[in-house]
């Protein structure tokens, strides 16, 4: 938080970044790509920036690494500020590091040139050969990024960027091009490594999965606009728009009309907890979870599409101008074209919108 005169009230933030807003066609009337972001990183803290191809998150990432200069707000790293309409500090000078998902390794140079590539005084290289400890490829130092697996390539990656003593990192979509075991070992590791050097970072990911696995706080972005940004448990729990709902939860934003305590659905008559007409509610936001599925010859509804996850079926279900999904244990196994029913799965927790309240089906 800043102050009248811009100085910073609280110490802890890394990063700070004040109703920023960003355009690329300077032009009159024309749609903002980034709009009025406000978001506080606090020092150690790693933070997902998630959102779906095309919301913004690139640009995002470009003004807080000063590649761009943003069209209105401001943006401070450790209560400097860096960017800003009047302002443009340097990428050089940011102390920023950065990780692409194509590692952006030096082919000429082996692992320890690689990583120690940044630092001005190349004659101490005690950091450099902490980081290729702690990374666990100290024993690669003469190895070429041609000999180097796809972890190992990352792995240089992460500490060349930290190896100038920076304090805050960007991570650009940095583990969606390893295999699965290697990605989650690697990913699981990195909160710890920028922990244990007091650095700060910002992950940015279209994959919810990967940010709320790891992440101290995750922002959920769609259209250049910060939706929610919370822990990752109370996303879960509370998500505020039928957006971060869908996002998130995979559930089904289903349009209602309201009478009383009782809204209509195509999943029929849903009695709420507590609430009355003074509430305009639009929609019910539910978890595949939280509906029950049944086959039946003259049932409602039909299967369009089935996907087998490992310990659970996910089914599309057709029921006249609205589909929704439903998720079910193995058990119940349907056809595709097979007719059924579904219906609201009791104790279940369900969402409404606007507003974001949660309520159970009972």
């Amino acid at each position: 938080m800043l102050d009248n005169n811009g100085k910073f009230l609280v110490k802890s933030f890394a990063l700070h970044i004040k109703d920023l807003s960003h355009t690329y066609n300077k032009s009159k009337n024309t749609k903002l790509i980034l709009d009025s972001i406000n978001l506080n990183i606090k020092r150690g803290e790693l933070l997902g920036l998630l959102g779906p191809s095309g919301c913004g998150k690139t640009t995002l990432l470009r003004l807080i690494a000063g590649f761009e200069s943003p069209t209105k707000g401001s943006i401070y790293l450790n209560q400097e500020e860096i960017s800003s309409k009047q302002k443009i500090l340097s990428p050089e000078k940011r102390n920023i590091g950065m990780v692409f998902q194509d590692y952006a390794l030096f082919p000429h140079l082996n692992v320890f040139e690689n990583a120690i590539f940044g630092l001005k005084n190349k004659n101490d290289s005690s950091r450099v050969d902490y980081l290729l400890n702690i990374l666990e490829i100290d024993s690669l130092k003469n190895r070429y990024p041609h000999e180097l697996s796809g972890g190992q390539k990352q792995r240089l990656a992460i500490a060349r960027a930290l190896a100038p003593g920076t304090s805050f990192l960007l991570l650009d979509e940095p583990f969606c091009s390893l295999d699965l075991n290697v990605r989650l070992k690697l990913r699981s590791e990195l909160p710890n490594i920028l922990k244990s050097l007091g650095a700060s970072g910002m992950l940015v990911t279209h994959d919810p999965e990967e940010a709320m696995a790891i992440c101290d706080k995750v922002a959920v972005m769609n259209d250049g606009y910060i939706h929610q940004s919370d822990e990752p448990s109370k996303l879960i729990n509370n998500p505020k728009t039928l957006f971060v709902s869908k996002f998130i939860l995979g559930s089904n934003n289903l349009k209602i009309k309201h009478d009383n305590n009782f809204v209509f659905s195509c999943l029929g008559e849903i009695k709420l907890s507590n609430f009355s007409n003074d509430f305009e509610f639009k929609f019910i936001s539910v978890p595949p979870k939280s509906i029950e599925l049944e086959s039946s010859n003259k049932g409602k509804g039909y299967v369009c599409s089935k996907e087998f996850l490992g310990e659970f079926y996910i089914y599309k279900i057709s029921l006249g101008t609205e589909e929704v999904r439903v998720r079910t244990t193995l058990n119940k196994d349907l056809k595709i074209g097979q007719r059924c029913n579904v219906f609201p799965k009791m104790n279940s927790d369900f969402f409404i919108y606007p507003g974001g309240y949660k309520d159970t089906f009972s």
